[in-house]
C-alpha cells in the first residue's frame, strides 16, 4: 500500500505587479541577497516569484483589495515570508496548501508593461523591466 503525500503548506506576500517589480525599491536586493546566501550554502531554492498567481482564486478578501495584475512571493519557508511583509509593507500575507509544486505556482496568462517615470528623481538608477528573470519567475505570457 503506498502512502499518499499530504499537501505542502505555501506562505505568501502579494501585491499589484507594478508595485511590486517596479515600484519597491528593496524587493530586487532581497531576493538577490536570498539566492546568493542559498548558493554559498548549497541549499535548495524554497522560495518562487508568480505572476498572476491561481491560487488566489481561494482568497477573495485579498483580491478584492488588490489591484491586478498581482506579484507573489510564495515560499514554504513561514518565518522568511513573515520577515518580508514586514519588510515591504505594502503587501497581503497568507497561506496555502497545495499536493505538488507545480500546482502552488500555477499562474494566469498575463503581458506586463510598466510605464518609465517621466523625471527620476531617487539617487539610483532605476531597475530595469524584467530584473527578475528566471531566477524567480513563474509568469506565462498571455501570447504562449
Amino acid at each position: 500500500m503506498k502512502l499518499q503525500e499530504k499537501p505542502k503548506k505555501y506562505y505568501f506576500v502579494v501585491a499589484n505587479a507594478k508595485f511590486m517589480l517596479d515600484e519597491e525599491e528593496h524587493f530586487k536586493e532581497l531576493l538577490y541577497e536570498k539566492l546568493r546566501l542559498y548558493g554559498e550554502r548549497n541549499k535548495e531554492q524554497d522560495f518562487w516569484l508568480v505572476v498572476e498567481p491561481k491560487f488566489l482564486d481561494k482568497f477573495p478578501d485579498i483580491t478584492k483589495r488588490l489591484k491586478r495584475p498581482a506579484a507573489a512571493l510564495v515560499s514554504t519557508d513561514r518565518s522568511w515570508i513573515t520577515f518580508m511583509k514586514l519588510r515591504l509593507d505594502r503587501v497581503l500575507s497568507d497561506s496555502f496548501d497545495a499536493d505538488t509544486l507545480e500546482d502552488a505556482l500555477a499562474c494566469n496568462p498575463v503581458d506586463l508593461h510598466f510605464e518609465k517615470p517621466e523625471n527620476w528623481t531617487a539617487p539610483y538608477k532605476k531597475y530595469e523591466f524584467g530584473w527578475w528573470g528566471r531566477s524567480y519567475l513563474r509568469h506565462q505570457s498571455s501570447e504562449n
